[in-house]
Protein backbone atom coordinates (compact mmCIF):
# COMPACT_ATOMS: atom_id res chain seq x y z
CA UNK A 1 0.00 0.00 0.00
CA UNK A 2 1.29 3.84 -1.02
CA UNK A 3 2.83 5.62 1.91
CA UNK A 4 2.53 2.50 4.64
CA UNK A 5 5.38 1.74 6.57
CA UNK A 6 5.94 -1.71 8.24
CA UNK A 7 7.71 -1.76 11.44
CA UNK A 8 9.32 -4.64 12.83
CA UNK A 9 10.04 -4.86 16.52
CA UNK A 10 13.40 -6.94 17.77
CA UNK A 11 13.34 -8.40 20.87
CA UNK A 12 16.55 -9.69 22.57
CA UNK A 13 16.29 -13.15 23.70
CA UNK A 14 17.55 -12.96 26.97
CA UNK A 15 14.28 -12.49 28.77
CA UNK A 16 12.70 -9.65 29.39
CA UNK A 17 13.84 -6.43 28.82
CA UNK A 18 12.86 -2.72 29.38
CA UNK A 19 11.52 -0.12 26.86
CA UNK A 20 14.93 1.19 26.33
CA UNK A 21 16.40 -1.97 25.46
CA UNK A 22 14.00 -3.07 22.41
CA UNK A 23 15.61 -2.16 19.28
CA UNK A 24 12.50 -0.90 16.63
CA UNK A 25 13.83 -1.47 13.21
CA UNK A 26 11.24 0.25 10.58
CA UNK A 27 11.12 -1.00 6.75
CA UNK A 28 10.13 1.58 4.75
CA UNK A 29 8.19 0.17 1.86
CA UNK A 30 8.70 1.48 -1.98
CA UNK A 31 5.69 3.39 -4.08
CA UNK A 32 3.45 1.70 -6.24
CA UNK A 33 5.41 2.73 -9.38
CA UNK A 34 8.68 1.39 -7.29
CA UNK A 35 10.13 4.70 -6.58
CA UNK A 36 12.40 4.64 -3.24
CA UNK A 37 10.10 6.33 -0.15
CA UNK A 38 11.89 8.77 2.22
CA UNK A 39 10.83 10.87 5.10
CA UNK A 40 11.59 14.57 5.99
CA UNK A 41 13.33 13.54 9.40
CA UNK A 42 15.91 10.90 6.95
CA UNK A 43 19.66 11.03 5.63
CA UNK A 44 18.00 11.67 2.47
CA UNK A 45 16.56 14.80 3.39
CA UNK A 46 19.43 16.11 5.55
CA UNK A 47 21.62 15.65 1.94
CA UNK A 48 18.69 17.69 -0.07
CA UNK A 49 18.56 20.38 2.32
CA UNK A 50 22.51 20.92 2.33
CA UNK A 51 22.70 20.78 -1.79
CA UNK A 52 20.50 23.52 -1.60
CA UNK A 53 21.89 25.82 1.34
CA UNK A 54 25.13 24.55 -0.97
CA UNK A 55 23.36 26.02 -4.62
CA UNK A 56 21.87 29.10 -2.87
CA UNK A 57 23.24 32.99 -4.78
CA UNK A 58 23.29 36.00 -2.39
CA UNK A 59 23.00 39.43 -3.97
CA UNK A 60 25.83 41.46 -3.05
CA UNK A 61 25.83 42.99 0.52
CA UNK A 62 23.43 39.89 1.87
CA UNK A 63 23.41 38.35 5.34
CA UNK A 64 23.73 34.51 5.10
CA UNK A 65 20.76 32.38 5.93
CA UNK A 66 21.94 30.10 8.68
CA UNK A 67 21.55 26.17 7.22
CA UNK A 68 19.52 24.57 10.40
CA UNK A 69 17.10 27.54 10.03
CA UNK A 70 16.63 26.81 6.03
CA UNK A 71 16.56 23.03 6.85
CA UNK A 72 13.71 23.52 8.81
CA UNK A 73 11.90 25.77 6.22
CA UNK A 74 12.32 23.37 3.64
CA UNK A 75 10.72 20.56 5.89
CA UNK A 76 7.55 22.81 5.70
CA UNK A 77 8.26 23.93 2.31
CA UNK A 78 7.80 20.09 0.81
CA UNK A 79 5.31 19.08 3.34
CA UNK A 80 3.13 21.47 1.77
CA UNK A 81 3.50 21.10 -1.21
CA UNK A 82 3.05 17.27 -1.30
CA UNK A 83 0.36 18.33 0.65
CA UNK A 84 -1.10 20.85 -1.88
CA UNK A 85 -0.95 23.00 0.50
CA UNK A 86 0.82 25.93 -1.80
CA UNK A 87 -0.67 27.22 -4.69
CA UNK A 88 2.37 28.88 -5.32
CA UNK A 89 6.04 26.55 -5.11
CA UNK A 90 7.74 29.29 -6.94
CA UNK A 91 9.04 31.26 -3.97
CA UNK A 92 9.88 30.34 0.17
CA UNK A 93 10.56 33.10 2.31
CA UNK A 94 12.19 32.78 5.82
CA UNK A 95 12.04 34.92 8.73
CA UNK A 96 14.65 33.85 11.30
CA UNK A 97 13.97 36.16 14.67
CA UNK A 98 16.47 34.58 16.64
CA UNK A 99 18.56 36.98 15.11
CA UNK A 100 18.89 40.84 16.21
CA UNK A 101 16.61 43.05 15.36
CA UNK A 102 18.62 45.39 13.02
CA UNK A 103 20.04 43.05 11.02
CA UNK A 104 18.15 41.83 8.04
CA UNK A 105 16.56 38.48 9.24
CA UNK A 106 14.45 37.94 5.89
CA UNK A 107 14.85 35.85 2.74
CA UNK A 108 12.94 35.25 0.07
CA UNK A 109 14.39 32.21 -2.21
CA UNK A 110 13.38 31.45 -5.97
CA UNK A 111 13.25 27.71 -5.69
CA UNK A 112 13.42 27.56 -9.49
CA UNK A 113 16.94 29.18 -9.63
CA UNK A 114 18.01 28.98 -5.97
CA UNK A 115 18.71 32.68 -5.83
CA UNK A 116 17.71 34.67 -2.88
CA UNK A 117 15.96 37.56 -4.30
CA UNK A 118 15.60 39.33 -0.71
CA UNK A 119 17.16 40.05 2.01
CA UNK A 120 15.73 42.38 4.60
CA UNK A 121 15.14 44.25 7.63
CA UNK A 122 11.74 43.17 8.90
CA UNK A 123 9.84 43.74 12.75
CA UNK A 124 8.55 41.54 15.40
CA UNK A 125 5.69 42.58 17.30
CA UNK A 126 5.89 44.92 20.58
CA UNK A 127 5.54 42.43 22.97
CA UNK A 128 7.65 40.21 21.32
CA UNK A 129 10.87 41.72 22.81
CA UNK A 130 12.79 44.72 22.48
CA UNK A 131 16.36 43.99 20.41
CA UNK A 132 15.64 40.29 20.28
CA UNK A 133 12.59 38.22 20.07
CA UNK A 134 11.79 36.10 22.59
CA UNK A 135 7.62 36.21 22.92
CA UNK A 136 5.24 34.18 20.62
CA UNK A 137 1.68 33.92 20.96
CA UNK A 138 -1.79 33.22 18.30
CA UNK A 139 -3.96 35.22 20.60
CA UNK A 140 -5.65 38.41 19.55
CA UNK A 141 -4.62 41.43 21.04
CA UNK A 142 -1.31 39.98 22.29
CA UNK A 143 0.87 42.41 20.14
CA UNK A 144 3.40 39.23 19.36
CA UNK A 145 4.48 38.03 16.66
CA UNK A 146 3.65 34.14 15.73
CA UNK A 147 5.86 31.36 14.48
CA UNK A 148 5.45 28.83 11.93
CA UNK A 149 3.97 28.44 7.98
CA UNK A 150 2.12 30.35 6.13
CA UNK A 151 0.65 30.92 2.73
CA UNK A 152 0.65 34.12 1.15
CA UNK A 153 -2.67 35.59 0.59
CA UNK A 154 -3.58 38.49 -1.75
CA UNK A 155 -3.04 42.51 -1.66
CA UNK A 156 -5.31 44.81 0.15
CA UNK A 157 -5.11 48.63 0.67
CA UNK A 158 -5.66 49.04 4.63
CA UNK A 159 -4.29 51.34 7.35
CA UNK A 160 -0.33 50.52 6.68
CA UNK A 161 -1.47 51.10 2.96
CA UNK A 162 -0.40 48.34 0.42
CA UNK A 163 -0.30 44.97 2.26
CA UNK A 164 -0.04 41.36 2.09
CA UNK A 165 -2.03 38.70 3.76
CA UNK A 166 -1.53 35.80 5.19
CA UNK A 167 -3.16 33.09 6.51
CA UNK A 168 -1.03 30.71 9.43
CA UNK A 169 -1.43 26.55 8.78
CA UNK A 170 -0.39 26.00 12.36
CA UNK A 171 -3.58 25.67 14.85
CA UNK A 172 -1.53 25.90 17.90
CA UNK A 173 0.90 29.00 16.77
CA UNK A 174 -0.49 30.98 14.11
CA UNK A 175 -4.12 30.09 13.21
CA UNK A 176 -5.64 33.35 14.04
CA UNK A 177 -2.73 35.39 12.42
CA UNK A 178 -5.67 36.13 9.07
CA UNK A 179 -8.35 37.52 12.20
CA UNK A 180 -5.41 39.37 14.15
CA UNK A 181 -4.99 41.24 10.87
CA UNK A 182 -1.03 39.63 10.66
CA UNK A 183 -0.07 41.26 7.65
CA UNK A 184 3.09 41.98 5.20
CA UNK A 185 3.18 45.90 5.45
CA UNK A 186 5.23 48.69 4.73
CA UNK A 187 6.59 50.80 7.59
CA UNK A 188 8.44 53.61 8.70
CA UNK A 189 10.09 52.41 11.20
CA UNK A 190 11.98 49.66 9.70
CA UNK A 191 14.96 51.35 7.22
CA UNK A 192 18.37 51.19 6.89
CA UNK A 193 18.69 54.81 7.89
CA UNK A 194 17.70 53.94 11.84
CA UNK A 195 19.97 51.21 11.48
CA UNK A 196 23.19 53.07 10.52
CA UNK A 197 22.07 56.40 13.58
CA UNK A 198 22.59 53.30 15.35
CA UNK A 199 19.09 53.51 16.35
CA UNK A 200 16.58 50.06 17.02
CA UNK A 201 14.37 49.75 14.37
CA UNK A 202 10.69 50.20 15.58
CA UNK A 203 7.96 47.03 16.29
CA UNK A 204 4.87 46.33 15.21
CA UNK A 205 1.20 44.79 16.75
CA UNK A 206 2.90 41.68 15.52
CA UNK A 207 2.98 41.51 11.58
CA UNK A 208 6.16 41.13 9.78
CA UNK A 209 6.91 44.56 8.68
CA UNK A 210 9.07 45.20 6.38
CA UNK A 211 10.39 48.63 4.71
CA UNK A 212 8.58 50.96 2.91
CA UNK A 213 11.15 51.15 0.25
CA UNK A 214 10.95 47.53 -0.16
CA UNK A 215 7.72 46.82 0.35
CA UNK A 216 5.56 47.16 -2.96
CA UNK A 217 8.18 44.57 -4.41
CA UNK A 218 8.68 42.43 -2.03
CA UNK A 219 4.80 41.33 -1.52
CA UNK A 220 4.03 41.40 -5.15
CA UNK A 221 6.62 39.25 -5.53
CA UNK A 222 5.45 36.49 -3.16
CA UNK A 223 1.98 36.96 -2.65
CA UNK A 224 -0.57 34.49 -4.23
CA UNK A 225 -0.25 31.03 -2.66
CA UNK A 226 3.35 31.02 -1.96
CA UNK A 227 5.17 29.72 1.50
CA UNK A 228 6.08 31.59 4.54
CA UNK A 229 7.83 30.23 7.57
CA UNK A 230 9.24 32.39 10.70
CA UNK A 231 11.58 30.61 13.07
CA UNK A 232 12.75 30.77 16.65
CA UNK A 233 14.28 27.93 18.64
CA UNK A 234 11.27 28.36 20.86
CA UNK A 235 11.19 24.47 22.33
CA UNK A 236 7.30 24.30 22.59
CA UNK A 237 7.14 25.27 18.71
CA UNK A 238 9.78 23.34 17.74
CA UNK A 239 8.68 19.70 19.79
CA UNK A 240 4.55 20.37 18.62
CA UNK A 241 4.43 21.88 15.41
CA UNK A 242 2.96 19.28 13.66
CA UNK A 243 4.22 20.22 9.96
CA UNK A 244 7.88 20.92 11.26
CA UNK A 245 7.39 17.05 13.03
CA UNK A 246 5.24 15.45 10.41
CA UNK A 247 5.87 11.96 9.71
CA UNK A 248 5.31 12.50 5.83
CA UNK A 249 6.79 9.60 3.16
CA UNK A 250 8.03 11.15 -0.14
CA UNK A 251 9.22 9.54 -3.12
CA UNK A 252 13.61 10.43 -3.72
CA UNK A 253 12.02 12.31 -6.65
CA UNK A 254 9.77 15.11 -4.48
CA UNK A 255 13.60 16.05 -3.11
CA UNK A 256 14.67 16.39 -6.84
CA UNK A 257 13.97 20.45 -7.29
Amino acid sequence: MKGLACFVLIITSSGFQSPTELKATAIIPDSEDGKRLVTLHSDEFTTFSSRVYGQLEYPLGSDTLNQEVLNNALRGYIYLKHTQELRNTKYLTVVDFSIYCNKKRLWVIDMDTKKVVFNELVAHGAKTGDTYAKYFSNKHSSNQSSLGFYTTGGLYNGSNNLSLKLNGLEKRFNSNAFSRGIVIHGANYVSESIVNRKERIGRSYGCPAVSQKVNKRLVNTIKGGNCLFIYHPTPEYLENSTIMNANLYITVDDLSI
